[in-house]
């Protein structure tokens, strides 16, 4: 029973700091979120800011596409091993596809960002996935 109180306080402590994160987002995120709002739009999906899939926070998700959308600053570049079995373990366990964008991609390639993106969501449409 303690592990399933230190499990809850846990889970719990994730909801307070997505919480937190959606407060303030980095300006990347922030970046990304008019063009979740527009694929929104014209695909009819749902992407939620900072969920907690896991035990970890994810920056995007869309629970329909079964996707995470990872905006990747800085700090990940010496976390490569860390960031793969994370999405290796969001695919065995939701199955969940990452795609990771870089922040300077969100920031000075909107478009291609959004068009990377476009063309994803609609070959996982055309699968039969949503």
């Amino acid at each position: 029973m303690e592990s399933m109180s230190s499990h809850n306080k846990a889970t719990r402590w994730k909801i307070k700091r997505a919480r937190q994160l959606r407060k303030h987002q980095t300006t990347s995120e922030l970046a990304m979120w008019p063009i979740l709002k527009r694929l929104e739009a014209e695909f009819g999906i749902h992407f939620w800011r900072q969920s907690v899939l896991l035990g970890w926070i994810a920056d995007f998700w869309c629970p329909a596409l079964r996707l995470v959308i990872e905006v990747d600053g800085p700090s990940h570049d010496t976390r490569g091993a860390y960031d793969e079995n994370r999405a290796k373990v969001m695919q065995e366990e939701l199955g969940a596809t990452t795609l990771r964008f870089t922040n300077q991609a969100v920031k000075t390639n909107p478009l291609t960002v959004e068009s990377t993106l476009r063309a994803w969501i609609k070959r996982r449409l055309s699968d039969g996935s949503k």
